[in-house]
């Protein structure tokens, strides 16, 4: 110690040397102050304290390797958590020796790459942690000299949960492409079935009436019957587009899906045959949803055929309806929000389906069947229905090992609705003496339909557009009774049209006629203040449909094969 003028005592170094040594004295000037060595030293013991707290409490793995021979000098807590290994069980092993590094040659090969560039880098290195589990990480590596020794640092971050979100992001980017392509293929879809449907009307209403001018015995009538037959198969194609598109006018109530699953279920030995095994599971619990009933019924039924075809040999269909509540983050299908949802789920024990055709299995159109024995639209139909329906679809699928389709449906708060016996009306009553507006654009079905209704008896005003239609009611000097109507229509919808004559006839009824669906015209079938039939139609569905909207019959027609059957 050496005494300072103040009265301190400091730390000091003296060195000695031939310059510093006279006459056996020392030199006053060769006594060097030490304070900022000891300064220096208990900085960098801080700096080492920091160091290793930082080292062990890091939330990223550490990796301390010799640079000279690979082997592990250090490794960190955090690390040795990540992969059950003990700290003894790393430290004085070479790298290619321990356990998560199961490529011996790929670890040689990438240690000599690192110390030729200093630096190496993987954004996603897949590591086994010593329980078996594979593990995604990000690893980064440096060189740098520690205490005279070259050294490499390898920064090990878990990038697992990331790689999860990144592959959930991926699904749902799939799955809204998915559904951009099928919207797309909709809108074209339903732009085709419009123009198709009113094609089709002319075809069954010509079919239709000559059928009644032909006797059983002509030879003729077997054609017309086949271009009968023929129409209608073609109809049932052009509603099951509609539906794919979500453009088909349905007719939703809230209902128990219970009692439809039970109801469809009886049937369904009859239609995929008796060496199916059919298992019910009914919700305890009341299911309600607000659908249309007999789309959902259609959904069970192509579910079903769908299985079917995928267990030729037989096997077991499972169809279970349960409540559901889907909490935040609960996972798939992505695009259902958290709330409350009655779930159909239909899993067979079939051939199940490699991943391409997974991906192509709602698209219209597409099918696996040999050329004649599938149209490729059941699926789409099913599709359209849950989307009609506000819900979600989610397909799971392994090859050997069956199929499940997940139907996603939100749970409806409403009281549920019974449904109502279909109206039936007799034949001997379908003419009738009251004044019909037609108003129709598309010309050959409106002079068909012009000419079937007067047939009937009744007083017929025809308009080929709304515009017109306006002009006519305006100068029309008697009563409208029925105002029937396209829905679609250039310049002006039938809704519309029907809201701008109401003021001049407020007794009229309206029965729309369309294959497209209109949110608004929904609305008003459900609120009963118009009806609605779809095309394409026979003309005898027609003539039923508008009897159901005048109950009371009208016409002497009527009144006189009334009294002359009561005589």
């Amino acid at each position: 110690m050496v005494g300072h003028k103040d009265g301190r005592e400091i730390p000091a170094a003296i060195s000695l040397s031939p310059e510093v040594v006279r006459g056996g004295m020392l030199v006053p000037g060769a006594i060097r102050d030490i304070a900022v060595r000891k300064r220096a030293e208990e900085a960098l013991q801080a700096s080492e304290i920091r160091y290793r707290r930082l080292f062990e409490a890091a939330q990223d793995g550490i990796l301390i390797l010799d640079f000279a021979t690979g082997r592990v000098v250090d490794v960190n807590p955090f690390l040795t958590n990540l992969l059950g290994y003990s700290h003894a069980e790393l430290v004085g092993k070479d790298l290619w020796e321990i356990g998560p590094v199961k490529d011996i040659s790929a670890s040689r090969l990438s240690f000599a790459v690192l110390q030729t560039k200093g630096i190496i880098r993987y954004d996603d290195l897949p590591l086994e942690t010593r329980d078996g589990r594979r593990i995604a990480v990000e690893f980064v590596s440096n060189v740098y000299t520690a205490g005279g020794t070259r050294v490499i640092q390898c920064n090990i971050r878990d990038i697992t949960r990331r790689k999860r979100a990144e592959e959930a992001l991926h699904r749902s980017e799939e799955q809204l492409q998915q559904a951009s392509k099928l919207e797309a293929v909709g809108r074209l879809a339903g732009g085709v079935a419009h123009d198709f449907n009113n094609l089709l009307g002319v075809i069954l209403g010509s079919s239709e009436l000559l059928l009644e001018d032909l006797r059983a015995s002509d030879p003729r009538r077997r054609y017309v019957e086949a271009i009968t037959v023929a129409s209608k198969r073609a109809a049932t194609l052009t509603r099951q587009l509609l539906t794919f598109s979500r453009k088909q006018v349905s007719s939703p109530l809230v209902f128990d899906l219970n009692s439809i699953v039970g109801e469809t279920g009886r049937m369904l030995p009859r239609v995929i045959g008796e060496h199916i095994e059919i298992a019910i599971v009914l919700s305890v619990e009341q299911a309600p949803v607000l659908a249309d009933p007999t789309q959902v019924q259609q959904v069970l039924m192509n579910l079903a055929a769908n299985a079917r075809d995928a267990m030729p040999e037989g096997g077991k269909l499972t169809i279970e309806v349960a409540n559901y509540e889907m909490k935040q983050g609960g996972g798939e299908p992505s695009d259902v929000t958290p709330g409350h949802y009655v779930t159909l789920t239909v899993s067979d024990t079939g051939a199940g389906m490699p991943p391409e055709i997974q991906s192509r299995a709602f698209d219209p159109f597409f099918t696996t069947k040999d050329l004649g024995k599938g149209t490729g639209l059941g699926l789409s139909t099913v599709y359209g229905i849950v989307k009609e329906s506000g819900g979600s679809i989610l397909l799971n699928s392994e090859q050997g090992e069956g199929t499940t389709f997940r139907i996603y449906l939100p749970r409806a708060k409403e009281k549920i609705i019974e449904r109502a016996a279909v109206s039936r009306v007799p034949d001997e009553s379908l003419r009738g003496s009251e004044t019909i507006f037609l108003v129709e654009d598309q010309s050959e079905l409106r002079h068909l339909t012009h000419r079937f209704l007067r047939g009937l008896g009744y007083n017929v005003l025809a308009a080929g557009l709304p515009e017109e239609a306006i002009q006519i009611a305006q100068q029309f000097k008697g009563k409208i009774d029925l105002l029937l109507t396209d829905v679609v229509m250039p310049g002006m919808n039938g809704r519309a049209l029907a809201q701008q004559l109401r003021p001049l006839y407020p007794s009229m009824r309206v029965l729309y006629v369309s294959g497209l669906a209109d949110q608004n015209l929904e609305q008003d079938l459900l609120d009963r203040k118009g009806a609605f039939l779809a095309k394409p139609f026979l003309l005898r569905e027609l003539a039923t449909k508008i009897r159901e909207l005048f109950p009371e019959p009208k016409s002497a027609w009527y009144t006189e094969k009334k009294k002359t059957r009561a005589s």
